[in-house]
């Protein structure tokens, strides 16, 4: 990577080559951060789109029948270790060391350690895969009484691989967000979501019979979508001069670096996998429909933490990696406290406008076909039990890229174990009243203690936490979150009486009808409320439309709102 020269709190770039659109000035550390924010935002936002489209559509051709809950399951243990393994964990762990070694060495050096790394986790997923492909051939020969489990384990031996391809893609995306590229690793869920779609609407003749013939079509084609990943990345690397060459060195310090940083990453991601994996396990001793009302449920939750807690935290890393690679303490600080305070801006009247529409939002999207108003209101109740933990969900990803990029991967791990255990105990206590509505409440309330504790050990492991400065943008933002519930409410039931009717044109009409009311009406609290984010936000748009002559004036115009 082409040296960086400026100071991060200044500029974070010198004379580096346009990337997806980006200038070659130098750029100031907010700026670049909120462009490369905004470009995965962006991506991760049609993304998101053809996530709804491919859900609305599985939902009316699947309901949330035992077949889909099968393959949910399924489809859930692949990215189990694609998120503990993958880009998970080993991205976290990779972008540090990447960084560090092309600042302190050379571009050369860190693609030689970007082959070693690749080449030797390559083997050894490929025999863990063949190990799991192994087990589950032995499952299904000696055979379960439930139709359930056979098939999820049928579905599982179709899936397994996925994980491989998904691995490799990770490694890339590590590499080109180092060097600020951001377009094509962000393509993925996209590509994802775009082959899940087409297989569900265009299903062959010979797995068009029933529900299980469609599923296992569905599966096979899932398998293209993760060798589509891999190749989309395969443009840019060649443009940045990144080739993939076979180097098997064990003893490469850097590989080393990787697995010390790895193995509490790996555990801190595994517990939060390992907590999905309850969650569903228990859903199905529930019953027959629980993991799916818990899958759109989460679905519907993780649209805003997806695009943007996800995108932010993707710009993050690099970025927090470099500065506290030059030991730059302050902006470092600077760039955490505008991560937190900019995602919380978003994610919280996101919150309270799911809690307020959650039965019309489900309702509009997906009952219809199999999906009954029965599926509509467990759904809700899910979806409402996910939502009150989606800001300390957010606020988790901005904290553990501070943790990762200051090399500490221990304390995200711990906290990790402390959320997994109150999450199992919270939710065997809440199913039992609440069944899977319960479930969500319970991971929800865990994810509060994590990021209450990410917070609490900031100061003691990484460096000086702004406090007061999220605390009090936080309050602002959450009164004016209220406020607009409120205006949401009744701009929604005085909709319903102006535009009356069932029909999707007008659950749309009075959907996006009260989410635009109350958009606006969140906007104008946040000015009144004097919320500092809104007022950076025209700030930059301001500079945005009239250039500054020198780029320093721009930098002091964000560091002085």
């Amino acid at each position: 990577m082409t040296p960086l020269s400026e100071k991060s709190g200044v500029k974070v770039t010198q004379g580096m080559p346009s990337v997806n659109g980006v200038s070659r000035e130098p750029v100031s550390g907010k700026r670049h951060l909120v462009k490369a924010a905004a470009l995965v935002a962006l991506m991760t936002l049609i993304g998101r789109v053809l996530g709804l489209v491919r859900d609305i559509v599985s939902a009316k051709r699947f309901g949330t029948g035992w077949q889909w809950d099968a393959f949910l399951y399924a489809f859930m243990l692949p990215n189990l270790f694609r998120r503990i393994v993958g880009e998970g964990g080993l991205t976290s762990a990779f972008i540090p060391v990447y960084n560090e070694i092309a600042e302190k060495q050379s571009r050369a050096e860190a693609f030689r350690f970007a082959n070693v790394t690749i080449s030797f986790l390559s083997c050894v997923l490929l025999a863990f895969i063949l190990a799991v492909e192994g087990l589950l051939t032995l499952l299904l020969k000696i055979g379960f009484h439930s139709q359930t489990v056979m098939l999820t384990f049928e579905l599982s031996r179709i899936l397994f691989p996925y994980l491989w391809f998904l691995s490799m893609y990770a490694i890339g995306m590590g590499i080109l967000n180092s060097h600020r590229h951001f377009l094509a690793p962000s393509m993925g869920p996209a590509i994802l979501d775009l082959v899940w779609i087409l297989a569900v609407l265009f299903v062959p003749a010979w797995a068009a019979g029933d529900f299980i013939g469609r599923i296992r079509w569905l599966s096979c084609a899932l398998l293209f979508a993760g060798v589509m990943h891999v190749a989309v990345e395969i443009p840019p690397l060649l443009k940045i001069g990144f080739s993939f060459r076979w180097i098997w060195n064990t003893g490469h310090e850097g590989l080393k670096k990787v697995w010390h940083l790895l193995l509490p990453v790996v555990l801190s991601f595994a517990v939060v996998q390992i907590n999905i994996t309850v969650d569903m396990t228990l859903g199905m001793l529930i019953g027959p429909g629980a993991n799916s009302s818990l899958w759109y449920g989460n679905r519907l939750m993780q649209f805003p933490l997806g695009i943007f807690a996800l995108a932010m935290g993707t710009a993050l890393l690099p970025m927090l990696a470099q500065q506290v690679a030059r030991n730059e303490k302050e902006a470092a600080r600077k760039t955490l406290s505008f991560a937190l305070r900019s995602i919380f801006f978003i994610i919280v009247p996101s919150s309270v406008g799911l809690i307020v529409l959650r039965q019309p939002i489900i309702q509009m999207l997906f009952q219809r076909g199999e999906f009954d108003a029965v599926s509509t209101g467990r759904c809700a109740a899910v979806l409402l039990g996910y939502t009150i933990g989606l800001f300390a969900f957010a606020g988790q990803k901005i904290m553990n890229s501070g943790f990762y990029a200051a090399h500490d991967s221990r304390t995200p791990m711990r906290t990790s174990v402390i959320a997994l255990l109150s999450n199992i105990v919270f939710n065997l206590i809440l199913m039992v009243p609440f069944k899977e509505a319960g479930l969500a409440l319970g991971t929800s309330i865990s994810g509060i203690i994590q990021f209450g504790q990410l917070i609490y050990f900031y100061p003691k492991k990484v460096g000086e936490f702004p406090f007061r400065e999220v605390a009090i943008s936080f309050l602002r933002i959450l009164l004016a979150s209220v406020a607009m519930g409120v205006v949401c409410y009744f701009s929604w039931e005085i909709l319903k009486l102006w535009i009356p009717g069932k029909s999707t044109k007008v659950q749309l009409l009075q959907v996006f009808g009260s989410m635009t009311v109350a958009t606006l009406a969140y906007l104008g609290i946040c000015f009144v409320c004097r919320v500092q984010e809104v007022h950076e936000a025209v700030a930059w748009f301001k500079k945005k439309r009239k250039p500054s002559a020198d780029p320093a004036d721009a930098e002091k115009l964000m560091d002085g709102i």
